[in-house]
């Protein structure tokens, strides 16, 4: 991928596929924004 990196849209399809490709999610819910995963907190939205 470094060497060929995908296009914008060929990128956000691969990271819908494959969450596992985000090294640092962002969740936005009901105007609270929460970075990075923690399983607790992320369970309790």
């Amino acid at each position: 991928m470094k060497a060929n990196p995908p296009s914008r849209a060929e990128a956000i399809g691969l990271m819908s596929a494959n969450p596992n490709l985000i090294k640092r999610p962002l969740l936005i819910k009901d105007g609270k924004i929460l970075f990075g995963f923690d399983e607790g907190q992320w369970s309790g939205l």
